[in-house]
């Protein structure tokens, strides 16, 4: 059986594209092939996608046993030639439909993968993830269609989609089950949250989606404070964490959890000259004179004003919000230290 393998490898990478595929689809198709030989019929076939016989062994694979279906699936888009890529999306997207969870998963994982050439691929991810039935893969799902929806073709739609449809939900729920529909939109919010800035404008969209839903405003909060562009004109960004404050009147103890998360943002800003131009977002903050504003602009003092060694200006801040009008950030700000006894 390795002698067989190897057989067609070197006849995938040694021989002109015709033999080799001919010589592939028969290792392939013969009678008594071992699935190992047929999955690494598929797995050198990569190189052949010019010979429809290569496209004949590879849609067979595609609904096949595990071994060849994982084949398969195993190909990535850079493996392969820009001009064979949506095809083989499509051989990706007919894994996906399998009744085996297992293949499903991994198929659903690769299809994120393939998103970009594949026109519904983040709409197959969307509803595996608004499909309250589907147990087992709702979460490769999830994170899946969060990839998808910064690369593939209508991946934002399809995510807010998905969220919407979650959020809408009035399915009857058995009891051996704790609120599906809401665990799925926190792990979405959650890896948009954890996601890096390519993925800011999907954020942000999603996050004033959930944000238009009274109960899941801590997932808009979490989502929408991952996406602030700190790094962007002082102006822009103190727009941005003023439409995130009032997202939190009526809610002092989520104002201080998003404090914390702001905070935590601003400490990985590497460079001390990135805290100059968030001295006046600080300032405007304080300026405004409510409860998650002052929150806000003493995580950003705290965050930033030692990196200056507490500059006169910082320090000014500081002594603005010990005298703000809501109690909580006063407190806040009283906590802050800036050397120590």
């Amino acid at each position: 059986m390795t002698s067989r393998k190897e057989a067609a490898r070197l006849a995938a990478v040694r021989l002109p594209a015709p033999q080799a595929a001919a010589l592939l689809g028969d290792a392939y198709e013969a009678l008594d092939a071992h699935r190992d030989v047929q999955a690494a019929c598929v797995a050198f076939a990569g190189g052949l996608l010019g010979e429809e016989r290569v496209w004949g062994l590879l849609r067979d694979a595609a609904g096949g046993e595990a071994v060849l279906r994982t084949a398969v699936l195993r190909v990535r888009p850079l493996d392969l030639a820009e001009g064979h890529r949506e095809r083989y999306a499509r051989l990706v997207r007919e894994v996906v439909g399998t009744d085996d969870d297992e293949a499903a998963g991994l198929a659903l994982a690769a299809l994120a993968r393939w998103a970009p050439w594949s026109p519904d691929a983040a709409s197959v991810l969307a509803d595996a993830v608004a499909d309250l039935d589907r147990r087992a893969t709702w979460q490769v799902a999830a994170r899946g269609l969060v990839t998808a929806a910064a690369t593939a073709p209508r991946g934002a739609e399809a995510l807010c989609g998905a969220l919407a449809a979650l959020a809408d939900s009035d399915a009857p729920v058995p009891q051996d089950r704790d609120l599906p529909a809401r665990r799925r939109i926190e792990y979405v919010a959650q890896t948009l949250a954890d996601a890096d800035e390519a993925y800011r404008a999907v954020a942000l969209r999603a996050g004033e989606l959930l944000a238009g839903y009274g109960d899941f405003v801590p997932q808009a909060a979490e989502v929408l404070a991952g996406a602030v562009a700190l790094d962007a004109e002082p102006a822009e960004v103190a727009r941005a964490l003023s439409r995130l404050a009032r997202l939190h009147e009526g809610r002092p103890a989520l104002a201080v959890r998003t404090a914390e998360t702001l905070g935590e943002h601003l400490g990985d800003l590497e460079r001390a000259a990135d805290t100059a131009p968030l001295l006046p977002v600080a300032r405007i903050l304080t300026e405004d004179g409510g409860h998650a504003s002052g929150l806000f602009a003493v995580a950003a003092v705290e965050a930033l004003g030692e990196r200056t060694d507490w500059a006169g200006r910082w320090r000014d801040v500081l002594v603005s919000l010990r005298g703000h009008g809501v109690p909580d950030v006063r407190d806040a700000a009283l906590r802050v230290c800036t050397s120590y006894e």
